[in-house]
């Protein structure tokens, strides 16, 4: 077990913030900053879970539209948030290009751009000369694709910490390597979480822990159709100058960054590894899977007897179902690495000399439609969910941590959440995915 820092929580606060990610760690952030007294509870350290595994990409581009007056508002944050926190996240706003195969996928692109042109994103749509200008010595230009210039990038692996530390300087508490176990209830509203380290009085809490978010959701009574895949990703050594642009290209997704390294990962392409939880809402994601079949691969592997022994009593799942595993258990998978690298050398010939520095994992939290949950209970009152980002919750974390500031602080929401609301799946009002990425 890691040596977590010693840290002696208060008997009450305004707010507990249960999860240590992007967006736990930017609700702490907004909501210390407006005032408010928090506790963050974090069963293992900021950002060691899918928070500090992302690619990196923030993107406006490609997205449902339900999350774009939400990511339109986010990227503003991200171009001042390294002056704000006094913190180097590694921003780079060279845009995200969508490289597209073939005309089918051109007109999926330019479907997108056209359902979305309201929203005043200055997304482009470039012909190969553009996407080779864009992109130097790119063998795979494929018949265009779509440029968002405004959009840019971040390190995942700082972004989290560094906004977890001001939240620090600014009076939160940070307690890492403490998990909640319960959330109590007085008279239909939160009256207080139970950690770890012992039980903190509290008028809010807002649960952002990803994939286990099902649990605490469940112990009030309601439904959200959770699960996982695993992403890997890889870092390789600087190569020369390619691009500042966020890219997806002919089976690679690539971003550069400003030493030259590449992280890189196999495109869209992610892994379902086999537990008894997969069948608790198989029937919830079995059109996506049937829609989406040749982007995962399913693994039977050392995880399935994980869980077995989780669900074992005795087991420390068992004694505390809502901590579960504390530390990050996913790991890459070879062959994405190898695919990755090989797709490299295809696109990108001219990148003579690269090796790998890194590879990790992260699981993936993921709902029906590809949508997060960002809502508050009725009942109890007070009790804030913020899940299910599905991939593409990275870029958002500071708006998010900022939206549910302000609804707790003035009431009501800043900018519109509709449609990212968690009774879709329990009024059949459920939505379709919109996009791949």
């Amino acid at each position: 077990m890691k040596n977590y820092p010693k840290i002696t929580l208060p008997k009450e606060c305004d707010v507990v913030v249960i999860g240590g990610g992007i967006h736990g760690s930017s609700c702490a952030y907004y909501l210390t900053r407006a005032g408010m007294k928090v506790v963050l509870l974090e069963k293992d350290t900021i950002a060691s879970h899918q928070s500090g595994r992302a690619w990196g990409f923030v993107r406006q581009q490609g997205r449902d539209p339900v999350e774009l007056p939400l990511m339109i508002e986010c990227n503003k944050i991200w171009q001042g948030l390294e002056k704000e926190l006094n913190a180097d996240l590694e921003w780079r706003q060279g845009g995200v290009l969508f490289v597209a195969r073939d005309d089918k996928e051109m007109s999926e692109f330019e479907g997108w751009i056209n359902e979305t042109k309201h929203f005043g994103i200055e997304t482009q749509v470039l012909d190969p000369k553009g996407v080779e200008k864009l992109t130097p010595g790119i063998t795979t230009p494929g018949v265009g694709g779509i440029y968002t210039p405004s959009d840019g990038q971040a390190e995942p692996k700082k972004a989290a910490p560094a906004i977890a530390k001001r939240a620090s300087e600014l009076g939160a508490v940070i307690a890492e390597g403490c998990g909640a176990l319960s959330i109590e209830t007085e008279a239909g509203a939160i009256s207080s979480v139970v950690s770890e380290q012992g039980e903190i009085k509290c008028k809010y809490v807002i649960c952002a822990v990803g994939a286990a978010t099902h649990k605490f959701v469940a112990k009030f009574g309601r439904r959200l159709p959770q699960q996982t895949t695993r992403g890997t990703v890889i870092r390789t050594t600087p190569v020369p100058d390619i691009s500042a642009a966020g890219t997806l290209a002919a089976g690679l997704a690539f971003r550069q960054r400003a030493d030259g390294s590449m992280n890189i990962a196999d495109e869209f392409m992610t892994d379902i590894d086999l537990t008894l939880g997969r069948f608790k809402y198989a029937r919830d994601f079995m059109p996506g899977l049937f829609d989406n079949w040749a982007t995962f691969k399913f693994h039977f592997n050392k995880r399935f007897f994980d869980d077995l022994v989780d669900r074992m009593p005795g087991s420390d799942a068992s004694r505390h179902p809502m901590i579960g595993r504390r530390t990050n258990q996913a790991e890459p998978y070879e062959v994405r690495v190898k695919n990755a690298m090989r797709n490299l050398q295809k696109v990108l010939p001219q990148i003579k000399k690269v090796g790998i520095v890194d590879t990790w994992a992260g699981d993936i939290d993921v709902t029906p439609d590809a949508v997060p949950v960002i809502d508050q209970f009725e009942n109890p009152k007070h009790f804030f969910v913020a899940s299910g980002f599905s991939g593409h919750g990275f870029a958002m974390g500071p708006v998010v941590g900022k939206v549910l500031a302000d609804w707790i602080t003035n009431g009501q929401p800043s900018i519109t959440l509709k449609g990212m609301e968690l009774s879709r799946f329990e009024d059949g009002t459920r939505r379709t995915p919109r996009t791949r990425v």
